[in-house]
């Protein structure tokens, strides 16, 4: 089952038992970023993602950045994430 959820800076969703803390949005090398930090009670680790790519959360499922919308004044940071419960793993 896939869920689309929409995050901004700050914001500490957890999918499955997996926390996973919006640390930054913005940019980086020139181009849109988003830097998490995945917590299980066993494992935590610090990870930054472009648009399109993905990481399985462990004993969770697959997390995709669908989009990352930066900053620009007016508007507040966020980032458009699916989270597709069908893909089960073990490790982080």
């Amino acid at each position: 089952m896939e869920q689309l959820v929409t995050v901004k800076q700050g914001m500490q969703p957890t999918f499955d038992g997996v926390k996973v803390g919006v640390v930054k949005i913005g940019i980086a090398d020139g181009a849109p970023a988003i830097q998490f930090w995945i917590r299980t009670a066993e494992q935590q680790r610090k990870q930054a993602f472009r648009e399109g790519q993905s990481v399985t959360l462990p004993g969770a499922g697959l997390l995709t950045v669908t989009s990352i919308q930066p900053a620009d004044g007016s508007t507040a940071a966020s980032a458009t994430l699916t989270y597709d419960a069908g893909h089960v793993t073990d490790g982080l």
